[in-house]
């Protein structure tokens, strides 16, 4: 028995109550052809999470073990509201490696439109505006997905009518620059790797993938959306390769009462040369607002959502403490960066970063959710440090306030400009993170977030993710 009466039992498959790293297996969730999927519990914090474990068989491959190793590498590097959460990495005592990660309630897309059918062209894009963010991210850093499925995104429950999804299962993820951790030395040209229902002609071919692979994927998955099958089918694998090498791409138009600019953007992702696809998820996801029509503008146009920091220190100032203010000021001018914000002000003490909003709702709200999420996350870690580093009270604590109003310049109130820092930058004495009514508006299901003493309605203190 070890600590806390958890016994560590292991075998082939793990029973409930093995003891896992810190995680405590409750019971098998998946098992797939490599490796099996749990829920487990963290033995001290009580936190779920899938339990990815790599079968036994699976160490005698090289391929699969590495495969695996790669995934959370790649995962670890990319982090993004809706791409799954890597918690832990580790291996059993035997050597079997596994990968902890966020517990996520909910459906694939694939067991959610045959419960509820196709969506509609206003869901499918609400569903595809945070898939593409997603592969947005990953691509910017250098990696494909390479079996983008409706089988790996998943629909969260708890978010209402809302579809709130996330990307899982980077398994076969191929990195775009050699070097990188999780750069794959794994496949070679003439090897195919991905889902027949959703690879790419030059997949199929054993070609070398890159973004535009998963455009092409996007395709695939946006037709299955509408419609709820997708394009091409067939009894054999080979058959349905077949068609994703020669045959011209079915039009939604032709299945379902959706807009006929569905057709020409599937018909672009479906091209079967990626030269002719779009070059970039952005170009795509514009393409779409446009051809789903009337996703009308914010009521607020020419908005932006901004970021400001500031280092406060509970006593005089020294070096160590100056050199952790700066060290925390400089991370957060990095974090802001990662997720599309400008700096526009640093000074001894603070910095200020902004980015205009998109027109559409849909992003509109993702912007902001990333922006608190990254917040949030840095603010967590710069938490976690202080306790690995065994301070019992950190003599400098970093205030973050986001907010969303006019852009400098545009025309209206200028007193409440996102310039005029006085007039939406809270008084957080304790540091921590604090949003305004403006920018976490629509996003309390997905946030831990309670007014802020003395603020009113116009601050809430953001504690977690829901």
């Amino acid at each position: 028995m070890t600590s806390g009466g958890v016994e560590s039992l292991y075998g082939e498959e793990l029973r409930p109550g093995a003891l896992v790293g810190r995680w405590v297996v409750e019971r098998v969730h998946y098992r797939g052809p490599v490796s099996t999927l749990y829920r487990a519990r963290d033995a001290t914090s009580g936190t779920l999470a899938a339990l990815k474990v790599l079968q036994s068989s699976a160490l005698s491959t090289d391929t699969a073990l590495r495969r695996f190793r790669r995934e959370a590498a790649t995962l670890q590097r990319l982090s993004h509201p809706h791409i799954v959460q890597v918690l832990d990495y580790g291996e059993l005592p035997e050597g079997r490696p596994f990968i902890a990660m966020e517990w996520l309630e909910g459906r694939d897309l694939a067991a959610e439109l045959s419960a509820r059918g196709p969506l509609s062209s206003r869901e499918a894009l609400e569903v595809l505006e945070q898939v593409g963010a997603a592969l947005g991210v990953a691509h910017a850093a250098g990696v494909v997905h390479r079996d983008l499925k409706a089988q790996n995104v998943m629909r969260l429950s708890g978010g209402g009518e809302a579809l709130w999804v996330k990307l899982v299962d980077f398994g076969v993820a191929k990195a775009l620059t050699p070097g990188v951790p999780g750069a794959s030395s794994l496949t070679h040209t003439g090897v195919a790797l991905g889902t027949p229902l959703s690879m790419a002609p030059e997949q199929i071919r054993g070609e070398v993938p890159d973004a535009r692979t998963d455009l092409y994927a996007l395709g695939v998955l946006l037709f299955q959306l509408v419609t709820g099958q997708p394009p091409f089918q067939g009894a054999t694998r080979h058959e349905v390769e077949e068609q994703h090498l020669h045959a011209p791409p079915p039009r939604p138009t032709e299945r379902a009462p959706v807009p006929s600019g569905l057709d020409d953007v599937v018909s672009r992702c479906l091209a079967k040369t990626r030269e002719e696809r779009y070059p970039d998820v952005a170009l795509f996801l514009e393409e779409l607002r446009r051809a789903v029509g009337g996703v009308g503008p914010r009521a607020n146009p020419g908005h932006a959502v901004a970021l400001y920091a500031e280092a406060r220190m509970s006593h005089a100032p020294d070096s160590t403490s100056l050199e952790r203010m700066d060290s925390l000021l400089e991370r957060t001018g990095l974090i802001a960066r990662e997720v599309g914000l400008e700096v526009r002000l640093e000074g001894s003490g603070c910095l200020m970063a902004l980015a205009p909003l998109p027109d559409d709702a849909a992003s509109e709200r993702a912007v902001r959710e990333r922006v608190l999420a990254a917040a949030l996350s840095l603010l967590e870690q710069e938490g976690a440090r202080d306790e690995g580093a065994r301070e019992s009270a950190s003599p400098v604590r970093l205030a973050i306030t986001v907010h969303v109003d006019q852009l400098p310049g545009s025309e209206g109130r200028a007193g409440a400009s996102l310039l005029h820092l006085p007039g939406w930058v809270a008084d957080a004495k304790d540091g921590g993170l604090v949003a305004t009514e403006s920018a976490l508006r629509g996003l309390e299901s997905g946030f831990l977030a309670a007014p802020l003493p003395g603020g009113g309605a116009i601050w809430s203190r953001v504690t977690g993710r829901r």
